[in-house]
């Protein structure tokens, strides 16, 4: 399967903003990385923060986010702190990433709220938005981060989860798993445990970023080929409340 090429092989995004509070963060720049293009014709046209496309009926955007685990006082439940958020629309080669840094996990709430804004706009500006398995577990993470940073709620979504695939038994869901029986070119970075804690030790997160960026580009593969094999239905409602 073809590699994504390493992030430093890539154009570098603009840097990060610092962590001072005397500097205004919310004003920093999208970091944006320029990936390969993925086939099949344009279908959505992007944000104001990444470059225009041509016009289509529907604006659908791919995310993804990493998270780490953030305590254990309860067994049956353990908190999530998103650490890392990607986004793309389709019809487009151009994947933003953002990541709080190590500060934006405790104790500066406002960095993980600038990591967030720019993918928070996205989903406001699109009509669908899709992932893998966000349904019950992106959607609900971010929802809840949203709740504690005091910011507005996720609205109501319509949404194209490939975790959903038709009704079988003994059918291995994971998006790995569905890109390998779909033979799609895109690949998922891998990472073991230690490679997570190796990643996480680093200066800047590159290894992270690209974690996320390569599962967004595998992603907008895995949704093309199921369409274009029947296995996905409408996009269904999602809620921020419980009614």
């Amino acid at each position: 399967m073809r590699r994504l090429r390493p992030i430093s092989q890539q154009p570098s995004p603009r840097p990060e903003p610092a962590s001072s509070s005397t500097e205004p963060i919310s004003d920093a720049k999208l970091s944006v990385l320029r990936l390969p293009a993925i086939s099949g014709p344009p279908r959505s046209s992007p944000p104001s923060t990444l470059p225009r496309l041509s016009e289509s009926p529907l604006r659908i955007l791919d995310f993804d986010v990493e998270t780490v685990a953030a305590g254990f006082a309860d067994p049956e439940w353990v908190p999530q702190k998103i650490t890392c958020v990607a986004w793309s629309w389709v019809g487009s080669d151009d994947v933003g990433v953002r990541v709080c840094g190590p500060k934006g996990i405790f104790g500066k709430p406002e960095r993980r709220a600038w990591m967030l804004r720019p993918l928070l706009e996205a989903i406001a500006e699109a009509d669908v938005v899709t992932g893998h398995n966000i349904y019950r577990f992106d959607l609900p993470i971010v929802n809840a981060e949203c709740l504690r940073l005091g910011l507005s709620m996720l609205p109501q979504l319509r949404v194209q989860d490939t975790m959903r695939v038709p009704r079988s038994r003994g059918f291995k869901k994971g998006q790995d798993s569905l890109g390998r029986l779909l033979k799609v070119p895109g690949e998922k970075l891998h990472l073991d445990w230690q490679a997570w804690q190796d990643a996480y030790d680093q200066d800047g997160w590159a290894v992270v970023k690209e974690r996320a960026v390569s599962d967004v580009v595998m992603h907008k593969q895995i949704r093309e080929e199921m369409l274009a094999r029947g296995w996905l239905g409408e996009p269904a409602l999602w809620k921020p409340r419980r009614r």
